[in-house]
């Protein structure tokens, strides 16, 4: 039988956003229960083996998960320690018709229940290792164990490490093979670093613990070596790694879930993470709204209104522990392990498709059908959180980087998400705001248009788009080369300051950079690649233009092109940054004998991995083909972050 959480959900429909005289707001004053089922679970288990979070010098967290509340859960560690766990339940862990767990079956959305249990290891000794597992006690009082790994804080400064740069696992068939060849060819890793896209849909439990669809592996599994648990007779387990190395992520744009809206028909967990608003909408509607919806004016209420009616990243903050000592907690922190500073930053915006034809919500355009209803707008690639000069991000980002622990630090590494350089189809169009262009015929059916820059403020919107909404013929969303942001206003303050390295992820490609004495890297090919868009001077390798969507390159090539083509560069690096050439050899010929040598990794049929090694001041990459089971992993390139 199905049991339903009482949670109270306000209701509010605005219909048209703004508040001139003439906006029309209809609002429901009831609040509703909401009856989203929770899965009974079949049997106790745990969900996860234990993985390390926040090393300190003589400490370090782990974190397990297990689908019963329980009792007496426990780290067993060293000799003969005990330390109690702190238990929660997640609060979003969902299934829907779309998820795949084995024996399980979720025709409608449903709650899963996932507890969260964490114990620090204390008393320990820089750069030594003790053995450890975790207990958890159900509430028949059976006792599960997990077997025994080891753990440790962070380095002593001068230990040599071994740091997995990856990223955008993402549910990619690759991600077993490329984590357990990993650990064969390199041995277990210190750290990872691992730069956003950790899974598909984060609300959905499955892709985080047990899911068994088809080529589709979870994130647990594959990064701790129990795939085949889920997949028998699949060829790669995964490799067996957070148990024993401390985990670093940053928020990519798969970290985040657009509005929260369960109460609504059709609610499903794919629609609502392409579902997304900017924040500075919702904090409007939210105004017009907030007599029904928050009557006592409290804080807590507010904020969670308007994180449901735009967007949230509640799932990843709740599964992780990251430091949190920065303005926005744990969304973008600094951390020191052993010789590394690793700043990670929140640079992320929601993925639109390249389609100009107002048939859906793209980059560029919204529907055609959908003019005079904000609601149903996607507001182009808007930004989740800005990072840019006058940010609080940024402000932090300076902050950070004239601390004396990042001065000191013998090597500074900048981990963040989304398209900050690159081949990738997904750095383009650049990270600059999105200038949203509204578009009316005069009487000699000429375009009128209307320019703002996100992120509008009330009064703008207000004034300058409601009173538009039933006359507009187009919504137009532009990205001008020059605006921007990580090129103007990041990339030089970090090379001010001595970044080593940046490592990104997004466009599921191997490609790098130098400017000046700052790496760029992008390591994201463990699954499926979107492509890299170069021209080499023999014309072998073809790729050469960025999307799919003929409609946008037919609109930039026309003769009143809406589109500037500057601004959006069919190939190459968009801001003429010069790629790095492998040093060893080009893997793109293990695919076709007769391509040049190529600076960069894209395909399904190859995997790629790198490893930061600060005994040798290098990062490694490693290419294999995951179809040939006996084949070699191979060293294809190699560059040193020694200034």
């Amino acid at each position: 039988m199905n049991r339903f959480p009482l949670t109270k959900v306000a209701l509010a429909t605005l219909l048209v956003a703004g508040c001139s005289d003439d906006t029309k707001i209809v609002t429901e004053e009831v609040t509703v229960v909401e009856q989203v089922p929770v899965a009974v679970n079949q049997a106790n288990r745990m969900l996860s083996d234990p993985f390390l979070q926040l090393p300190q010098p003589d400490a370090v967290n782990v974190v397990w998960f297990t689908n019963f509340e329980g009792q007496q859960h426990r780290l067993e560690y060293g000799q003969g320690q005990i330390a109690i766990a702190t238990t929660t339940q997640m609060s979003r862990m969902m299934e829907d018709s779309q998820s795949g767990v084995k024996d399980e079956d979720y025709p409608e959305l449903t709650h899963r229940q996932v507890f969260r249990h964490e114990a620090t290891a204390t008393g320990l000794t820089a750069g030594q290792r003790e053995n450890y597992h975790v207990v958890s006690v159900d509430e028949n009082g059976h006792q599960l164990s997990s077997e025994r790994f080891t753990l440790a804080g962070t380095p002593a400064k001068g230990q040599a490490m071994k740091i997995l740069l990856t990223s955008d696992l993402q549910s990619k068939v690759n991600a077993p093979a490329n984590y357990q060849r990993m650990v064969e060819t390199v041995g277990r890793p210190d750290a990872v670093f691992f730069a956003g896209d950790l899974v598909n849909v984060p609300d959905r439990a499955s892709e985080w613990f047990d899911q068994n669809k088809a080529n589709a592996p979870a994130f647990f599994p594959s990064l701790q070596g129990n795939y085949q648990q889920y997949k028998p007779g699949f060829p790669y387990t995964g490799g067996e790694i957070l148990q024993h190395a401390s985990l670093f992520a940053t928020i990519g744009n798969h970290e985040v879930m657009g509005r929260y809206q369960p109460q609504e028909e059709g609610y499903g967990l794919n629609k609502a993470f392409n579902d997304p608003q900017p924040k500075w909408f919702a904090e409007q509607a939210y105004e017009q709204v907030k007599a029904q919806v928050n009557p006592s004016n409290d804080a807590q209420v507010k904020a969670q209104w308007i994180a449901d009616n735009s967007h949230n990243q509640d799932s990843y903050l709740e599964l992780f522990s990251f430091p949190d000592d920065g303005p926005r907690g744990e969304e973008y922190y600094a951390a020191a392990f052993g010789d590394v500073f690793l700043i990670s930053m929140n640079v992320s915006r929601i993925w639109r498709s390249w389609s100009v034809s107002g048939n859906s919500r793209s980059k560029f355009t919204e529907m055609l059908s959908e003019l005079e209803n904000p609601q149903a707008w996607g507001f182009g690639e808007f930004l989740f959180e800005q990072f840019g000069q006058g940010s609080e991000q940024y402000q932090w980002l300076e902050q950070v980087l004239n601390s004396p622990a990042f001065k000191q630090a013998k090597y500074k590494v900048v981990m963040a998400h989304q398209g900050a350089f690159g081949l990738g189809d997904n750095t383009v169009p650049v990270l600059a705001n999105p200038i949203l262009q509204l578009v009316e015929l005069d009487d000699a059916n000429n375009e009128q248009v209307t320019e703002l820059a996100f992120p509008l403020t009330a009064e703008q919107w207000q004034q300058q788009v409601v009173p538009k909404l039933a006359t507009i013929t187009e919504v137009r969303y532009q990205y001008p080369l020059e605006q921007d942001i990580w090129f103007k206003d990041i990339e030089p303050l970090l090379v001010q300051h001595g970044v080593d390295l940046v490592h990104i992820g997004h466009s599921h490609v191997w490609n790098r950079a130098q400017v000046g004495n700052m790496h760029y890297l992008e390591s994201s090919n463990v699954g499926n690649s979107y492509g890299a868009y170069f021209q080499d001077n023999s014309a072998q390798y073809t790729k050469n233009k960025r999307a799919s969507y003929a409609d946008f390159w037919a609109d930039v090539a026309s003769e009143t092109p809406r589109w500037a083509a500057h601004d959006y560069p069919a190939f190459g690096d968009p801001q003429g940054r010069e790629m790095a050439y492998p040093t060893i050899y080009s893997p793109m010929s293990m695919l076709n004998d007769s391509y040049p040598n190529l600076p960069f990794v894209a395909s399904n049929d190859l995997s790629v991995f790198s490893v930061l090694d600060t005994q040798s001041g290098s990062v490694k990459s490693y290419v294999f083909d995951p179809s040939d089971l006996k084949g070699d992993v191979l060293l294809f390139d190699e560059f040193s972050v020694n200034h």
